[in-house]
């Protein structure tokens, strides 16, 4: 992944944001939630926070450079919300952009 690319630092953002998704549900939520140990949400949430953000924002350049209708923006930008659907997101559709064959 180049991060001197659009397609590059969104590729890296939904990969990140999918992994602190994981880590969040797998690990953080049960902490909190079995364990009682409220803390262990705040670190995760945040970097995943930052991600989710990071993603939504880096997807605008990619719409635009790529000339996507706003139904592709629309189902891409979903897919920061339904868990790890970035994962599907990079690899159905962003590795073939950043990789053309």
């Amino acid at each position: 992944m180049n991060l001197k690319t659009h397609i590059g630092r969104l590729r890296i953002a939904a990969l990140v944001e999918g992994i602190t998704c994981v880590g969040l549900y797998l690990i953080a939520m049960p902490i909190k939630y079995i364990g009682g140990i409220d803390e262990a949400v705040r670190i995760p949430g945040m970097i995943h926070g930052i991600f989710f953000i990071a993603y939504l924002v880096l997807l605008l350049p990619v719409h635009k450079q790529q000339k996507w209708s706003f139904s592709n923006l629309f189902i891409f930008g979903i897919a920061s919300i339904v868990p790890f659907m970035t994962f599907w997101a990079d690899h159905e559709h962003f590795k073939k952009l950043s990789n053309p064959s």
